[in-house]
């Protein structure tokens, strides 16, 4: 009678099988990545994309995320979207927060509020580096009020953002270091109408004249400034090497005023300079026309269309406002 098969090495095969497949599986390649690397790599990211997705990748990648050197800059761009206002504020805060007070640059664009901007400062005493762009909710004075924060601040970029005299005149006394200042605006023609108002055209540049002796680079594209200015600038801030005067058109720059600037300025723009490159609109606000004032701030509001139906919005159904996202910047 045959003797009956065994299976003996089926069993042990299927139980090494079982065995092997329960082990862990290798860790990801970009683990092993030396940490200083994996930061390089994460940092061209983005703030945002760091918050919102990177960070929840790996144990590795979220542990480098919190590191404070992470932070040393922070670029928060909002592209014109009112609906995330306030989701980049608190993204804003989180990355602040995680720095540690080793904040040097920060670019905040079509967002941010005067408690933001105090938020910032009061957290970034190391702050070199400042810049706003069509920040509405940023007021005149906003500036003024946290100035003293920054003491080391050497460069501010202000693009579209409403600030005053009294903004320039305290950034000038509390910011001794500041090298570089930015403050363009629309560009206007036809200013005589300002100067009918009694509106001093010339108090933002007397304010730079008097407060900001060290700059070696200022850019005021759209100023309302006339020559008047211009010279104030010239001779408060003796160590100007790059001076941007584009769509200033109520300065005159001939003769003797022209031959200064070329002399001393070794970057200038002139006011009727080419803008292209400009990152921004050059837009142009036309007053020429018209000789009644009211007709004038008539014709000025009523260039706006509204289209009431872009109004039709639900607040209460919006996943993306700041009541979906927790301390660490996460969607809950």
């Amino acid at each position: 009678m045959p003797k009956p098969k065994r299976y003996v090495w089926r069993i042990k095969q299927k139980k090494q099988t079982a065995s092997s497949s329960s082990a862990p599986p290798p860790p990801p390649p970009w683990v092993e990545l030396p940490r200083e690397i994996t930061a390089d790599i994460l940092s061209r990211l983005g703030t945002v994309e760091i918050l919102l997705n990177a960070q929840r990748v790996c144990s590795t990648w979220c542990n480098i995320c919190h590191d404070p050197s992470m932070w040393r800059v922070i670029d928060m761009r909002n592209d014109e979207d009112t609906y995330m206002e306030d989701v980049f504020d608190k993204l804003c805060r989180i990355a602040v927060d995680r720095s540690q007070g080793q904040l040097l640059k920060i670019n905040i664009e079509y967002f941010g509020n005067h408690d933001l901007l105090q938020y910032i400062t009061q957290r970034s005493s190391q702050l070199r580096h400042l810049r706003l762009v069509s920040c509405d909710d940023i007021l005149n004075g906003s500036l003024a009020a946290v100035a003293k924060n920054f003491p080391l601040l050497e460069e501010l970029h202000i693009y579209l953002t409403a600030i005053c005299t009294v903004d320039i005149e305290a950034v000038g006394r509390s910011c001794s270091q500041l090298k570089s200042f930015t403050f363009n605006d629309c560009g206007f023609r036809g200013l005589t109408r300002f100067r009918s108002l009694q509106i001093d055209v010339n108090d933002q540049a007397l304010a730079i004249a008097v407060n900001m002796p060290e700059l070696r680079h200022l850019a005021l594209f759209g100023n309302t400034m006339t020559n008047e200015g211009l010279c104030a600038i010239l001779d408060g801030c003796p160590r100007l090497e790059s001076l941007d005067l584009r769509h200033c058109y109520s300065i005159d720059l001939k003769g003797d005023l022209e031959t200064r600037c070329h002399q001393h300025i070794i970057d200038l723009k002139c006011p009727r300079d080419c803008t292209h490159g400009y990152e921004f609109s050059a837009q142009i606000c036309d007053y020429n026309s018209g000789d009644d004032q009211s007709v004038w701030f008539s014709d000025y509001f009523n260039d706006y269309e509204y289209d009431y139906d872009d109004f039709d919005y639900d607040d209460f159904t919006n996943p993306f406002n700041g009541e979906y996202l927790d301390e660490d910047g996460f969607f809950w």
